[in-house]
């Protein structure tokens, strides 16, 4: 599994003042000279990619004498992900072209090498493995005009740094930085690629669990759950963040309850929803519609579309991490878990010395030294103290507006895991005998399918859903922007259009049923999910959908 590293933190798009000739940038540029410069790709390929494009227009021929061979080139953009406000460039290419091609244009451009490039495709680097060179674009899905490479500079272990006109590594640099990780340290950093969407308070609980871990508190693995998730302490052992690696996700390659993909083939599927060739083929998991290791993305959603924290979702953003803890390769599994099979340690095949070494280069377990740390990339979630979960409580409790918040929230995004244990209740000072709840864990949430059933949601049978929704609850539905929504999830977090297509349509019924006056449990219930006691019986909403998808 490659390690990739911490991007740049300028961005791809260009400042402001004139267009420079590539010729006068480069030209007085010794052979280390890009090690200074290429942190300044911001302005770089702004200029020098519209330079050239402007050059080429004016000395194109005639539209009568222009190749039919330009009409069919690719087009894509560049984007760095350290780049707050989310710029693009374009670029031309060829369909048939392979990743080194795209890497010897860039450097055409950039004057950076192609072994100091990384190239990514899919959303936010979930399964942190860089595009390989001898792979084409059509071999990892890329072949739709429109997409977006993610673009990462490094000299060995470490990564240029936008704006560092000193061309210090990062290694010097990072001890401030929020969103890059400390090198050969165990550490944990909030993804660049969400850094701008991540709240101040957030980030704060970031920093306290990073001094935590500087202190010698390991991650702590939650008790129960299908997946990794690791509780994280601040200076004081205190609790304050919930780590979920994407490749510890029930059936990914890593996960610590068993829960592993019995096709190594597989493994490659994990990557958010960017698009390769693994796309297509079969994939377990524990609901149909999510691939393993995009859980992560939809705990990140929830709380993006939890606008004005009006469902109560926990800060929630993408985080990258490092430590042994963190379970690689079945490093943590005992001898009756099947520790004894997997991994570098498995005495039914030993490793020799040299595959061990091989294995510790690409994130084995084969050493503990801090040299060898795997860097993951997961969901990190603010750790909320609660009385107790849903599990110990009766609805009695809870008043008519903490259901119908919940509610809403699952039938916007077509939660499937929404049951008494993933609603935490904290007591109200004001009013001791009731509770406010808290939801959680929206990792199987809009997916590709809408097979949701009754028993998926807890809330359903609650008396409080049968009520009629207030004033607040109601405007709050009706003013949702559903169209900003939907590019907020396309372009941040790279959900596909059939992800997209059912979330507008599960926000569509939301708001026209309020809007004529009906009960969460009359939307639910009667359009949204399957009511029969199997739950195998498809939903009305489900045969709309089958019916149009013929059509």
């Amino acid at each position: 599994m490659s390690h990739h590293t911490q991007l740049m933190t300028r961005g791809l798009g260009g400042g402001g003042g004139g267009r420079p000739r590539e010729d006068s940038i480069w030209s007085n540029c010794s052979s280390d000279s890009w090690l200074r410069t290429a942190a300044d790709t911001t302005h770089v390929l702004n200029s020098t990619i519209s330079t050239t494009q402007h050059n080429a227009n004016a000395s194109a021929p005639s539209p009568n004498t222009t190749t039919s061979s330009n009409n069919f080139d690719l087009k894509l953009f560049i984007k760095d992900v350290h780049d707050k406000h989310g710029r693009k460039r374009p670029l031309s290419v060829k369909p048939w072209a392979s990743i080194k091609d795209v890497k010897d244009l860039l450097a055409n451009h950039l004057h950076v090498p192609p072994s100091s490039q990384r190239l990514y495709f899919g959303p936010l680097l979930t399964s942190a493995r860089e595009l390989p060179n001898h792979r084409t674009l059509m071999d990892a899905g890329i072949y739709r005009n429109g997409e977006t490479l993610l673009l990462e500079i490094t000299r060995g272990n470490n990564v240029m740094l936008g704006g560092s006109s000193s061309g210090l590594s990062s290694s010097v640099q990072d001890s401030h930085s929020i969103s890059s990780l400390r090198t050969k340290a165990n550490d944990v950093c909030v993804s660049s690629s969400l850094l701008d969407l991540t709240p101040k308070s957030l980030q704060r609980l970031v920093q306290q669990a990073r001094r935590g871990l500087a202190l010698g508190f390991k991650p702590a693995l939650a008790p129960d759950g299908s997946g990794g998730s690791y509780f994280l302490c601040d200076a004081r052992k205190k609790r304050v963040g919930v780590f979920k690696p994407a490749d510890e996700e029930p059936f990914s390659e890593n996960n610590p309850r068993g829960y592993v993909p019995h096709d190594s083939s597989n493994e490659g599927s994990g990557g958010g929803g960017g698009g390769g060739v693994e796309d297509d083929a079969p994939t377990e998991s524990l609901r149909q519609g999510i691939r393993p290791g995009e859980l992560c993305l939809r705990e990140v959603a929830a709380f993006i579309l939890d606008h004005d924290g009006f469902s109560d979702v926990p800060m929630t953003t993408l985080a990258e991490a490092q430590h042994p803890a963190l379970h690689v390769n079945g490093a943590n599994w005992t001898l009756s878990e099947g520790g004894a099979s997997v991994g570098v340690h498995s005495i039914s095949s030993p490793l020799s010395s040299t595959n061990l070494m091989a294995s510790a280069s690409t994130g084995g377990t084969g050493s503990s030294s801090s040299g060898d740390l795997v860097k993951k990339v997961g969901s990190f979630q603010e750790y909320v103290y609660a009385e107790c979960s849903m599990d110990d409580l009766s609805p009695s409790k809870i008043s008519v507006e903490e259901v119908h918040k919940i509610a809403i929230l699952d039938i916007r995004i077509m939660n499937a895991d929404r049951n008494v244990a993933n609603i935490m209740c904290q007591r109200i000072p004001e009013d001791p005998d009731h509770f406010r709840l808290i939801p959680i864990d929206h990792g199987y949430s809009l997916r590709s399918v809408c097979d949701v059933a009754w028993f998926d949601w807890c809330w359903l049978d609650w008396p409080q859903t049968k009520v009629p929704l207030g004033k607040k609850a109601r405007d709050y539905v009706l003013n949702l922007d559903i169209d900003e929504d939907v590019r907020l999830l396309k372009e941040r977090l790279g959900m596909g259009d059939d992800v997209l297509d059912y979330y507008r349509v599960s926000c569509m019924i939301l708001k026209s049923g309020v809007k004529a006056g009906l009960t969460l449990y009359e939307i639910a219930s009667g359009i949204l999910c399957r009511t029969d006691p199997s739950g195998e019986i498809p939903s009305k909403l489900e045969t709309l959908t089958s019916v149009a998808g013929e059509l």
